[in-house]
């Protein structure tokens, strides 16, 4: 569910990195960016995810205290 509400932007790269586990040059490849874009791209991406997944690791509504 947390996946389904990222932009598809973030599902993307994330899907081929962490699913795919392509590499980040071949991320670069398939996306046509450069590798540090690639990286900055997973960066938030994982960051938003992390946002979306915290309430839930930690019990709480909005994930802080």
């Amino acid at each position: 569910d947390a996946m389904r509400k990222l932009s598809a932007r973030d599902r993307e790269i994330l899907v081929l990195r962490e699913f795919q586990e392509l590499t980040y040059a071949e991320i670069a490849i398939v996306l046509d960016i450069p590798q540090g874009t690639v990286m900055s791209r997973l960066h938030e991406a994982r960051r938003r995810l992390r946002e979306r997944l915290e309430p839930l690791m930690t019990g709480r509504p909005g994930g802080r205290d």
